[in-house]
């Protein structure tokens, strides 16, 4: 596991009094999907039917995540020892505290987990956290929406939360978009070879035009690809591209 990865695990996402089963499977998939660690739920244990309505959302992957989610009766209970309590919110006013955008969050994660687990606190669908609930956090996070409409889904909100923590942790590792897929760009040779073939195809394409614009589209060819970053098989593709045209052009 890395370090990101481990750290990710001590940050627990503790909902609120949710009221839907299927809100709460599908925040269960998220915390998976960003390798968040355990899931609390303030309110009684799902029944049976509940639970499995849950499960549809939580996806076969995350269905072990579910079934782990531990409840609490009260929000103090769940988060006793935590290092740190941050609550979400939609809502401002002078009661309540300066909300820190999502961008931020690592920053305030970071050095709370070196003394211990950290909760991310979701209010329920209808209503949010209430003024009392987030007297209990240490920091409120809130997501930058369109004026007027600020309501998210609750499995939304717990997404863009999580995406955002650790997209901000591995930034602070230096790590961002760790395991995206990224071409191998084309080498000085692969390069030389693709002018080349482009140099011949203009050549070719001069000599049927009865003119001599090879060398200024070449130039031109050269600085584009300067820009643009040529992949190894772009390189490859464009150069037997040019080949092919060559050979049309003189009749081959």
């Amino acid at each position: 596991m890395s370090e990101v990865e481990a750290w990710l695990s001590r940050v627990n996402v503790v909902l609120m009094g949710p009221k839907r089963p299927e809100n709460i499977g599908a925040a269960a998939r998220v915390a998976a999907n960003m390798g968040m660690g355990g899931l609390m739920v303030i309110g009684p244990p799902l029944t049976d039917i509940d639970l499995e309505t849950a499960a549809k959302t939580a996806t076969h992957h995350a269905r072990q995540r579910l079934l782990a989610a531990r409840y609490y009766l009260r929000l103090e209970e769940a988060v006793a020892g935590c290092a740190l309590v941050i609550g979400t919110t939609a809502r401002r006013g002078r009661q309540r505290l300066a909300a820190a955008d999502p961008a931020q969050l690592a920053a305030l994660v970071a050095p709370a987990l070196e003394s211990g687990p950290v909760a991310l606190l979701f209010g329920p669908e209808d209503k949010g956290l209430s003024t009392r609930d987030l007297s209990g956090c240490a920091q409120v996070v809130s997501i930058p929406t369109a004026p007027g409409f600020s309501s998210l889904n609750l499995a939304q909100a717990v997404a863009v939360i999580g995406y955002a923590l650790r997209q901000g942790m591995l930034h602070r590792q230096g790590l961002a978009g760790d395991g995206l897929y990224r071409p191998r760009p084309a080498s000085p040779p692969e390069l030389a070879g693709m002018f080349q073939a482009a140099a011949s195809a203009l050549k070719a394409l001069d000599a049927t035009a009865e003119r001599e614009e090879g060398p200024a589209r070449l130039l031109h060819l050269r600085r584009l690809a300067g820009r643009a970053g040529i992949s190894a098989r772009e390189a490859r593709l464009f150069a037997e591209t040019c080949q092919q045209v060559a050979r049309l052009a003189l009749g081959g």
